[in-house]
């Protein structure tokens, strides 16, 4: 920044942050902080959570309600080593803090350059919360170096509060992460909320229409493929933006579309096996692959499947998602896994590999 941030030109800096990935692992003093604050339970965390997001006008009660506690995880009350699973938060909430100390100094240094009124400022994290089972029979406990240890599906449940399911599925539990933006040269309703749809492709089309540079059509004598995002400018600037006609995703088998109001999603048939792996499999097991549809700004939540009360959107949408699939190379997921021979995920009989 000190090399860059008082050029002419716009300069751009990723900073690229582990934390709070796992492995779970933080200054001691910063961990002494936070023990004992998680023994309260995520039943009891979970509904704080979902009254700030109400009291901020993140969410609204009427098309997010609170989700029932996802199956997989035991009743608080009902859980041993509560002392074990505090720990685990707060090593979580250690490195959050430390995390938020270098990005305080971001923001320090581009006050000391005198340029932080004319430097867009984006935070966001790259996926919903993650429930996997690292280290859940470990015998080091989170926070040292030499451990290596997640925070587990019963934490991760209350990170995407009020939400369902996690990273690897493409149900708003999986898809959906905070975006901060700060700009004051352009952004004047400081602390406001929008909730126009943005996807992780606009990042891309934003920093390119903040520093005024148009993206190629080749490089180095090549065709490249064109950019889809679209920028953020619009919003950051308090209109309406032209939004998508649709947006697509697909992770591991796991498929949605979002077209307006209407999401269609289908769960992997094998993602039943992830929970199982990560030793939180609850009541799930095998089933179809089905496409649910769901009207996202009544059921945010994804309670209430209509794809049965509206068979036409189900095909219309399923065949915009085929035909992006195409036109972007999705890979089959059961091709991948005959070509990967993905070993732990094949090793129950109920999965066919025909």
């Amino acid at each position: 920044m000190e090399e860059y941030g008082n050029q002419e030109k716009p300069f751009f800096l990723y900073l690229a942050y582990t934390a709070p990935h796992w492995p779970l692992q933080a200054p001691e003093e910063d961990i002494e902080k936070y023990v004992g604050t998680y023994m309260k339970g995520w039943d009891k965390l979970r509904k704080e959570r979902y009254r700030r997001l109400l009291q901020e006008g993140i969410l609204d009660e009427k098309s997010s309600p609170l989700t029932e506690r996802d199956c997989g995880a035991p009743a608080w009350e009902d859980v041993e080593d509560k002392e074990a699973w505090d720990l685990k938060m707060a090593v979580y909430a250690a490195m959050i803090h430390r995390m938020d100390q270098g990005v305080g100094k971001v923001m320090s240094k581009l006050k000391e350059l005198q340029i932080e009124e004319h430097t867009l400022v984006m935070f966001l994290s790259d996926n919903g919360a993650c429930a996997e089972g690292i280290g859940l029979k470990s015998d080091k406990p989170p926070g040292a170096a030499d451990s290596f240890v997640a925070y587990h599906l019963p934490w991760a449940n209350v990170s995407t509060t009020p939400f369902r399911l996690y990273k690897h599925m493409v149900n708003e539990g999986g898809i959906s992460t905070p975006f901060i933006a700060r700009w004051p040269e352009k952004i004047k309703s400081n602390g406001t909320i929008t909730h126009q749809v943005g996807h992780l492709m606009d990042i891309m089309a934003t920093c390119l229409d903040a520093a005024g540079i148009q993206y190629p059509e080749t490089y180095m004598g090549n065709k490249i493929i064109p950019l889809e995002g679209k920028s953020l400018l619009p919003i950051f600037e308090g209109n309406q933006r032209e939004g998508y006609e649709c947006v697509f995703w697909e992770h591991e088998g796991n498929r949605a579309v979002r077209q307006g109001k209407w999401k269609l999603l289908s769960r992997c048939r094998m993602d039943w096996q992830f929970t199982a792996s990560w030793g939180f499999r609850g009541n799930r097991g095998p089933h179809d692959e089905k496409w649910e549809l769901y009207n996202i700004e009544e059921d945010r939540v994804e309670l209430n499947d209509l794809a049965e009360q509206y068979p036409e959107m189900v095909r219309e949408l399923a065949d915009q998602y085929e035909k992006w699939a195409i036109r972007t190379g999705v890979i089959p997921w059961n091709d991948y896994m005959k070509v990967t021979k993905t070993g732990y995920l094949l090793k129950t009989q109920e999965i066919s590999m025909n």
